[in-house]
């Protein structure tokens, strides 16, 4: 929900108006209904509570018109033209004028937020609080305005007051829930989304927020726990499906990511992203033609989604289509220069091109947007060796293994590198590490029983060539070395 919203919410409610849950059945106002259908509630809903809790003011044609502008289907428009009608509650010209002033605050602090001008609906807030400081909402309405401005820790003082005011308002709940996620407190953002559906055990949203938090929290299980109670209570939500599609595929579920994917599309075609996230499970299950169709769907409906463009450029390289792949990731860059992962695919492409230079450009580029991304350098380290640069290929290795120390093949090519410098004993030591690493790469035994034999150590070599040819009796270059070796130390 945008925040802009909520405080529309917020505002209406702490007037007087009925909450955006019908539980209290008042009568909803004029302001109620347009901030309802603004933020997303929709026209059918909406109807509903129409019908249920009718309504406190004369719909003129003005106000029908304009509910119309703002998205109003004709079954909510016929349902505010027919519904019972309750004159709202008379108040002293003190109360009313003092409400008025509290209106005319929060209404200029929405208008104020919306153009970001933090810092001015700050003072419009603190005015509010002034004249009614035990409202729960003016302290929430403050804290998403010190949010906005940056000052986090503001926000969540006043996100903690709104909730020893009102345990019970989610809106609070939510907001402070999503300042801790902000300060690197995801645990405290849990206790907070878990005590929201400890509050209301069938309310969606905090199912949704928890699910999110356990995801980033790497608690898939407990993510896709949530996801499934969301959809339990409102099954036909669709990016409910595409989230569960996301938690699935994480856990390499591919079948189940497939078909959660499937279901969001089926609910809302026009997802981009749903049609992304499947085309990159088809992917995965080996269906690339599958996979193509799905990205050109997303393309199709937002030509300029540049993941989509790396996307099929990835797939379009698993069939063979390399300049057609150069293409795709060339789009995507055009369309979002910093998208880190098409400059690595990129160069991977054109190092298989043959264009090193190329390659080495985008893994700069790639290594200068993340730093520490150790994929990226190790590619760099493959392409700079190719060109025969065995000091900054060694460098590059290095900072893998800074990154990645327990990364097996960065430790053998290092060791290559190293066995090219002329150093055999780095070599050796780097290879013995990759198997310590990885003990059943047969590759890793191959390098070492070469550097051995080249060392003159012939029967610590024939050690690892058995011990390759035992892990890879197919390989028919890894049986010709054993078997030389293996009759020249018999001799």
């Amino acid at each position: 929900m945008k925040r802009t919203c909520l405080l529309v919410i917020l505002i209406a409610a702490s007037l007087g108006l009925a909450q955006a849950p019908p539980a209290q059945k008042k009568p909803l106002d004029e302001i109620q209904v347009l901030a309802l259908l603004a933020c997303g509630v929709p026209s059918q809903r909406l109807a509903m509570l129409v019908n249920e809790q009718g309504i406190s003011f004369e719909p003129t044609e003005d106000y029908l018109t304009a509910l119309k502008n703002v998205g109003a289907k004709d079954v909510l428009l016929r349902a505010v033209r027919v519904a019972k009608r309750t004159k709202a509650e008379a108040l002293s010209a003190e109360a009313a004028a003092k409400r008025e002033q509290v209106r005319n605050h929060l209404l200029r602090g929405v208008e104020l937020g919306q153009k970001k001008l933090y810092a001015e609906a700050e003072q419009e807030f603190r005015a509010a609080i002034r004249l009614q400081p035990d409202s729960a909402y003016w302290h929430t309405s403050l804290g998403v305005a010190l949010d906005k401005k940056g000052d986090v820790d503001g926000a969540i003082a006043e996100y903690r007051t709104a909730i020893h005011l009102q345990p019970d308002l989610d809106a609070a709940r939510y907001d402070l829930g999503s300042a801790l996620e902000r300060k690197g407190d995801l645990e405290g953002a849990i206790a907070e989304y878990r005590t929201m559906i400890r509050l209301q055990p069938d309310y969606a949203l905090g199912h949704t927020l928890l699910g999110f938090a356990l995801d980033k929290k790497g608690d898939l299980d407990g993510a896709i726990a949530e996801y499934r109670t969301m959809i339990r209570l409102q099954p036909d939500l669709a990016w409910a499906h595409f989230s569960l599609g996301g938690a699935l595929y994480k856990k390499g579920d591919l079948d189940g990511a497939i078909a959660e994917c499937r279901t969001a599309i089926r609910l809302q075609p026009d997802d981009v992203k749903a049609h992304n996230n499947l085309g990159i499970a088809l992917k995965d299950k080996g269906d690339l033609a599958g996979a193509i169709a799905e990205y050109r769907t997303a393309l199709r409906l937002q030509p300029d989604y540049a993941p989509a463009h790396n996307n099929l450029g990835l797939a379009l390289k698993g069939k063979g289509d390399l300049d057609g792949a150069i293409a795709e990731y060339r789009t995507a860059l055009r369309l979002q220069p910093d998208y880190a992962p098409a400059h690595n695919n990129l160069g991977l492409a054109l190092q298989d091109k043959g264009e090193l230079d190329g390659a080495i450009a985008e893994f700069r580029t790639h290594i200068r947007l993340q730093p520490d991304d150790a994929p990226a350098h190790n590619n760099l380290g493959i392409t700079l060796y190719k060109k025969g640069d065995l000091d900054g290929a060694i460098a590059e290795y290095q900072t893998v293994l800074r990154l990645q120390p327990d990364n097996a093949n960065t430790h053998n090519l290092f060791g290559f590198a190293l066995q090219d410098k002329g150093d055999l004993d780095g070599a050796i030591a780097e290879y013995r590490t990759g198997i310590r690493l990885q003990p059943d790469n047969a590759g890793g035994h191959v390098l070492l029983g070469l550097a051995l034999e080249r060392k003159g150590d012939r029967r610590a070599a024939l050690e690892e060539l058995r011990a390759a040819y035992l892990l890879d009796p197919k390989n028919s270059a890894t049986a010709e070395q054993y078997e030389r070796l293996l009759r020249e130390v018999n001799r």
